[in-house]
């Protein structure tokens, strides 16, 4: 049977190699077109204002201590509508650490900074990186004194999409 149906189908056994490109091919092409669809809806989001709730994490890898911020409430900032992060992450963790490379005289921190839409929640995450960076690395946490860092909120514009 198996020599009948090579012998029939010769024509299929010239052209099936093409077929079968062509049909891979439209499937990546279909694929590709799906997630240009999908992230040009997540790049197309629009920014929500939002009251949020952060504090910052200043630590050095050549020193014993790292320095936190309190708990601040931030109005209004802007959070990415869609997967709820918020917009220029990066420049409040800049602020941070010019603040501690230029008040502090403490250049080359790791600064990083900590939100929630929730008070409640954001008080949680801080009592549990106070006492995570106290347990794993051993470092004398401190905390900058109330009102001597404050972060500032960022104006939003939308050539500045990530």
């Amino acid at each position: 049977m198996n020599e009948k149906r090579n012998g029939n189908c010769a024509f299929l056994r010239i052209f099936t190699p093409h077929f079968e490109y062509r049909r891979t091919m439209t499937k990546k092409i279909i694929l590709a077109l799906l997630i240009a669809l999908v992230s040009t809806g997540t790049i197309l989001a629009k920014p929500k204002k939002r009251v949020v709730y952060m504090f910052g994490v200043s630590v050095s890898f050549t020193d014993s201590v790292a320095y936190i911020t309190e708990i601040q409430r931030m109005d209004p900032v802007y959070i990415e509508s869609k997967t709820g992060f918020l917009y220029d992450r990066s420049i409040y963790s800049q602020q941070l650490q010019m603040f501690m490379d230029e008040k502090m005289g403490r250049p080359n921190t790791t600064c990083t900074v900590f939100f929630s839409k929730k008070k409640k929640k954001m008080e949680n995450k801080y009592l549990k990186v106070m006492k995570n960076y106290k347990k794993r690395n051993k470092l004398n946490m401190r905390q900058l004194e109330s009102g001597t860092f404050k972060f500032k909120p960022e104006e939003w514009t939308e050539h500045e999409t990530i």
